[in-house]
């Protein structure tokens, strides 16, 4: 039973990714798979549902992905690399679920967009729990400075996904590090 939900949220990830919420319907998804909609319904009551875990476990991977980059650091500039780093990496893996939250949100759906939300500030609070180290950074709005940041990574991901562009991470690490002098 498990198996069978692990490939639902797989393909369904896949879909939304592509399709965004609106795009998608249990039906898509159903057939994606070569199963009924019973079948798809005894797994996941809804849509939102499926939608909901395959939101959350990417924001889990995220935050997993920024965790690990910041215990390897030896310095102050390795966190703040590694946060940089991880987080443009995934943003470019993952840039059609990415786009999809961004773009697609399903129109006056709070639970999801609450969600989307509240997942956002888990992300801005492990950027300032990093940030809020260094002293010379203290003399800045911290929440002015990660919304920029965020802004920007965003940003590059966002360009490199619709244009087809290849984003140098490194050297948008090393930009980003130079520009808040770090």
């Amino acid at each position: 039973m498990e198996k069978t939900k692990e490939k639902i949220l797989k393909e369904a990830s896949k879909l939304f990714s592509e399709f965004g919420f609106s795009g998608v319907s249990m039906e898509n998804i159903a057939k994606k798979l070569n199963i009924t909609k019973a079948a798809l319904y005894f797994h996941f009551k809804s849509k939102k549902e499926i939608y909901l875990k395959v939101l959350e476990r990417a924001f889990q991977e995220l935050m997993a992905e920024i965790e690990r980059e910041i215990s390897k650091a030896k310095s102050f500039r390795d966190s703040i690399s590694g946060l940089i780093s991880s987080y443009l990496k995934f943003g470019l893996r993952e840039k059609n679920l990415i786009k999809a939250i961004f773009l697609k949100i399903p129109k006056r759906d709070k639970e999801i967009e609450n969600f989307i939300a509240e997942k956002r500030k888990e992300i801005e609070r492990k950027f300032k729990e990093i940030l809020a180290k260094k002293k010379i950074l203290k003399k800045t709005n911290l929440n002015f400075l990660i919304t920029s940041l965020l802004g920007i990574m965003d940003k590059l991901i966002l360009e490199a996904s619709f244009f087809g562009k290849r984003l140098n991470i490194k050297k948008s690490v090393f930009q980003i590090l130079r520009m808040l002098k770090i």
